[in-house]
Order: structure tokens, then sequence, then C-alpha cells
């Protein structure tokens, strides 16, 4: 597998206790993932060497930020595919009223929502906060070829929390 090191926040107050596997499992990492919380588990890294890492953090309300270099030069954050849920849900009209519904809430947020990643809350842009499948699924396509899930959209970044 690619991934050779997983690593994973544990914040007690103001005091993190990083933890270190060397080449991970499949499980262990969908676990780590799936045990962020926002609260006192906020961040998990997937390294496979010194410029390529994804990184998944929050948790907070079931909201993610996916992030990941390849060269450690250029980041690609995730994309939440709202505009294609929309796009897809026209047979089901709950699907496209709630879809709506959804678009309507980032809309009165100002398209932010608030996060705790790295032990750090932050505002980030709603297009970017994903849901718990999507984060397993970019990250089983990371773990398992090093590259993004071409079924995904990423956007190059410049900087992730807005002021």
């Amino acid at each position: 597998m690619f991934v050779t090191k997983l690593y994973t926040d544990n914040w007690t107050r103001n005091r993190n206790e990083e933890n270190c596997i060397e080449n991970p499992s499949w499980q262990q990492i969908k676990t780590a993932i799936c045990e962020l919380d926002g609260i006192t588990k906020t961040l998990v890294s997937l390294e496979a060497d010194d410029e390529s890492y994804m990184m998944v953090g929050g948790g907070n309300a079931g909201k993610y930020v996916v992030t990941t270099t390849l060269d450690n030069e250029i980041f690609y954050s995730l994309l939440h595919p709202v505009d294609d849920e929309i796009a897809t849900s026209h047979s089901s009209v709950q699907k496209t009223n709630l879809s709506i519904f959804y678009q309507a809430l980032i809309n009165a947020n100002n398209g932010i929502q608030k996060l705790t990643v790295g032990g750090q809350t932050g505002n980030y842009p709603a297009k970017i906060c994903v849901n718990l499948p999507q984060c397993l699924i970019a990250a089983i396509t990371f773990y398992e070829s090093g590259e993004l899930e071409p079924l995904f959209t990423w956007e190059e970044d410049e900087s992730l929390v807005t002021a």
C-alpha cells in the first residue's frame, strides 16, 4: 500500500498527544477517520513520503475537510458535490428539495462552516466541507494508489481557512 504512516491527534484542553502508526492497515485508517469528533480528535494525516500526504480534519457535526498534496507544493481540497446532487436528483422531488434546503443553509452561513482541525477552530468554505463517506472513499484511494480519487472534484488550494 502507498501509505507508510498514520498520524492522529488527541487533545486534552490545549495539549495534544500525537500518535503514529507505521505501515497502517486500511482498518486502522478507517477507524481513525471515523473517530474524528472535532473536539479531542481533530486531524488524521496519511503520509506516503516526505512529499505526498493526505490530511482529514474536523468531524464537527459530520463535516470534514480533506486536503492532499502529491509533491508538497500543490495542495488540493476535496469539494462537496452540492451541484451534482441537485443535478442528479431530479428523479426524486424529495431529494431535490433536500438539496435545495441544504444549499440554502450553506448560503445562510455565507458559505462558511466552523470546524476544528488540528486543535484549532477556523472558518472553512462550505464547498470543501464534505461528509464521512466522501472522506473514506478519498482516503482508501490515496491509501491504495497514492492518487486523488478521480470520481471526485478537487480544487487547487491557496488557503483553506478564511478570516
